[in-house]
């Protein structure tokens, strides 16, 4: 095959990749099982065989062994995000916490993480229960938004902004938010992230302390500006509880996914 021809075939499978990653995200999991779809996918495998064997002289990132100094700053960050969450069990700072509510602290790789995930709250006990950090069913689909990236779940960290578990039928107010945002800053300053990707109108507000909707917020990359002079560029979309409730505006945050995984 002519150099040519393998860059055309390159880039039409980098668009299928692309579409095939979009309907992931839309819940789209199923094919019906062509001849011609059938005879696509074997030429494709036989392909990533011959291919092997340069992948494999060429080595990955993962066999590279991290340097000994990095090694021990992400243990001391794990150590403080440990901390972290040994003080959030036991916070009492407003109403929420004077309640014994369990708590969400987040959770996430134990390595370098390139990716900060923020929402708002998890507001049923079932979903602390199953160890959920957005909800059951909002969980499952940012596993998928993440798979449509080819982000390894090692590199991402999620979190909330309040870190109780709110209950259903709670509204919770600015001084819950206030409450936990000494927490939240912490944690960015611990874990460090190449990016932030805010999900939710909340968390956006909580970081950016802008007054814009959301609709007009997502789309482009901000700053967040930390302690010590940090700055991490941040990119607010829409929570995946909305997408459940709203599954047209998908497009939109597919758009966002495609914009984070260019950045990283």
């Amino acid at each position: 095959m002519s150099m040519e021809k393998k860059d055309q075939t390159l880039e039409l499978l980098h668009e299928i990749r692309g579409v095939l990653a979009c309907h992931q995200v839309s819940s789209i999991d199923s094919y019906p099982a062509s001849r011609e779809l059938l005879s696509f996918f074997d030429s494709c495998l036989k392909q990533s065989v011959e291919d092997a064997p340069l992948r494999a002289a060429a080595g990955t990132p993962q066999d590279i062994p991290k340097p000994e100094a990095e090694s021990r700053a992400v243990n001391s960050n794990l150590l403080v995000l440990g901390e972290i969450a040994d003080e959030v069990a036991q916070c009492r700072s407003c109403s929420l916490g004077g309640k014994g509510l369990k708590t969400t602290p987040g959770k996430g790789g134990s390595g370098k993480i390139r990716l900060l995930i923020i929402g708002d709250w998890l507001p049923t006990d079932d979903g602390a229960e199953a160890g959920a950090v957005f909800g059951v069913e909002e969980d499952q689909m940012l596993r998928r938004m993440l798979n449509a990236i080819d982000l390894p779940r090692e590199d991402v960290f999620v979190t909330n902004v309040i870190k109780c578990v709110v209950g259903s039928g709670v509204q919770p107010q600015v001084e819950h938010i206030d409450a936990c945002l000494s927490y939240l800053q912490r944690q960015i300053a611990a874990i460090s992230p190449e990016l932030i990707c805010t999900m939710g109108m909340v968390a956006a507000k909580t970081l950016l302390r802008l007054s814009q909707p959301l609709s007009r917020l997502r789309g482009k990359f901000y700053t967040y500006k930390g302690a010590e002079g940090m700055e991490i560029p941040l990119l607010p979309t829409y929570h995946p509880g909305y997408l459940l409730q709203n599954p047209e505006m998908k497009n939109a945050t597919w758009q966002d996914l495609q914009a984070i995984q260019k950045m990283l």
